[in-house]
């Protein structure tokens, strides 16, 4: 090999190494991550499932109030039904 190749496949050497090295230690730091560390702490499911409850809490109070309004109109509208048609 000439000096010019081997000087020129040392260059590309380089340049390989220069670019590949940051990808090559991102790729290890995630690898090396712990996996059994929780994106979520105990406090946080725990302000969640309040939440949750108290979503339920409402939704019950607007289902029974929808009941009472249907109720309620349903007997507004049973005297019109009980009249007989006018001919």
């Amino acid at each position: 090999m000439r000096p010019e190749e081997v000087f020129a496949l040392m260059a590309v050497l380089a340049c390989v190494f220069l670019v590949t090295r940051p990808l090559v230690a991102a790729f290890a730091r995630r690898i090396s991550r712990d996996p059994a560390t929780p994106a979520v702490t105990d406090g946080v499911v725990d302000e969640l499932r309040a939440d949750l409850e108290d979503a339920h809490r409402r939704i019950a109070g607007l289902e029974e109030r929808v009941d009472f309004a249907e109720r309620m109109l349903a007997k507004q509208r049973e005297p019109e039904r009980l009249v007989p048609p006018r001919n």
